[in-house]
């Protein structure tokens, strides 16, 4: 595999996780409605804080793996991010019940692209023991994403 390959990846990856942020910052600035306390805190509030320690990581584990600072170019990160928000519906006036179908939706395509991610990388022999368990950890940490977001969602269903 190239170099070009394992780049692309990686600043796809780092963008996927800008954009996570962003959006569960603005979740948690605009949470309203009864659900307003535990969304703000205790849901959108703790991914938020998390996606911003996480990100960090990416940022050195894919200058570390390059060896290209691009990785953690600003503008490349925000395009990247963009693009991703593009897809998806944002919290913006948007309702209690909306907001959380729609971060569940995100979580739901950032494990689908980090699952193809790691199989790709896998195969191609391009998945260090370390970037191995990076991805491995983000994965699990999602999946902890998508339960407490499947759960708020099935709350206001079965209310």
């Amino acid at each position: 595999m190239q170099k070009e390959y394992l780049e692309s990846y990686l600043v796809n990856y780092v963008g996927s996780l800008r954009a996570l942020q962003l959006w569960f910052h603005s979740a948690h600035v605009l949470a309203k409605g009864s659900s307003f306390a535990g969304d703000h805190v205790n849901l959108y509030g703790e991914i938020y804080n998390e996606m911003t320690e996480q990100i960090d990581r990416a940022i050195e584990k894919a200058v570390g793996a390059t060896n290209n600072e691009v990785m953690g170019c600003p503008r490349v990160i925000t395009y990247k991010a963009l693009e991703v928000l593009m897809d998806y519906p944002v919290p913006t006036n948007a309702a209690p019940l909306k907001i959380a179908v729609s971060a569940l939706a995100l979580v739901k395509s950032y494990l689908t692209f980090v699952e193809k991610m790691f199989e790709e990388l896998e195969e191609a022999d391009e998945l260090s023991l370390g970037l191995n368990d990076f991805l491995a950890q983000s994965a699990n940490t999602f999946e902890g994403y998508a339960y407490l977001l499947q759960q708020r969602v099935k709350t206001e269903m079965d209310g």
